[in-house]
């Protein structure tokens, strides 16, 4: 089982994954599901869920093909990727369509070092997925598909990151079969790719938790918590939500601070590297 999703941030493609690989009879490891790989007009990373095998094959197949691809438009990338498919579902999909579960396929590619673009695979087609929009596959669509639709933005780097974090935490909680850590991985507009790890997002995924627990125990019953049963205690129950509130911007300052310091060290990295 697996749920991987595709979000377009401001400057490229966040990609993330469930690291849970079911092997039958309960047994269960960890799996790397997004796969990186560079050919000839700049780099591609795919996250794939289905039959592992066809994955794989999918995966090493794709990278021959595009290996002879020079200079490609991202609508040439599309037809590419589309004539790929085809090709792959007629030749190796449709005559094991009895025996496996098949392949869908999400694959981030920038082509030109100006610009990521995400693409989704399911069957024999590719589509598209343009900015606000963003993607997930995989056993957890029922449940991830609903949450991204909520997300019409384009948000940062950063904040896709704790969005996707947030939705894959949830997914983890709520499908069965999806599991384990988290990956995730950036493709920049400038061809660069930012491999989060699996530390920062457990991390990330912890501070989440302690973030929904405080916004569900505290804010929501604060807002929403407009009369007492005792009418005799309800100027009390009005200075206490009002004390509460006063010390919210400072509350709020900290969660920054705190997933400012998880992501510390790749914030640096990232900035040494944009220096002259």
């Amino acid at each position: 089982m697996t749920a991987i999703v595709g979000f377009n941030y401001l400057d490229g493609i966040l990609m993330l994954a469930d690291t849970e690989e079911s092997l039958g009879e309960g047994a269960k490891s960890e799996c790397d599901k997004l796969y990186r790989f560079n050919f000839p007009s700049g780099t591609i990373i795919t996250g794939g869920a289905g039959d592992s095998h066809f994955i794989d094959c999918a995966n090493q197949e794709m990278q021959s093909f595009l290996s002879s691809k020079i200079k490609m438009t991202p609508h040439e990338m599309l037809d590419a990727l589309n004539e790929f498919a085809n090709r792959f579902f007629r030749r190796a999909i449709l005559p094991a369509r009895h025996f496996s579960e098949g392949l869908e396929m999400l694959i981030a590619v920038n082509c030109d070092r100006k610009s990521s673009l995400l693409f989704s695979w399911k069957l024999n087609r590719v589509v598209w997925v343009a900015p606000p929009q963003h993607v997930s596959i995989g056993s957890g669509i029922a449940w991830t598909h609903p949450l991204l639709r909520d997300i019409q933005i384009s948000p940062s780097k950063e904040c896709a990151l704790f969005y996707g974090l947030r939705l894959m935490r949830q997914a983890k909680r709520a499908v069965p079969g999806v599991g384990g850590n988290t990956e995730a991985v950036a493709l920049q507009h400038d061809a660069r790719t930012h491999w989060f790890g699996t530390i920062a997002t457990k991390q990330v995924e912890d501070l989440i938790a302690n973030y929904e627990d405080f916004k569900n125990k505290v804010l929501d019953g604060n807002v929403f918590t407009v009369a007492a049963a005792d009418p005799r205690i309800e100027p009390e129950l009005e200075r206490n939500v009002e004390e509460s509130w006063a010390d919210l911007a400072s509350i709020f300052k900290q969660w920054r601070e705190a997933y400012r310091d998880i992501l510390k060290p790749q914030l640096d990295a990232q900035r040494s590297k944009d220096q002259p």
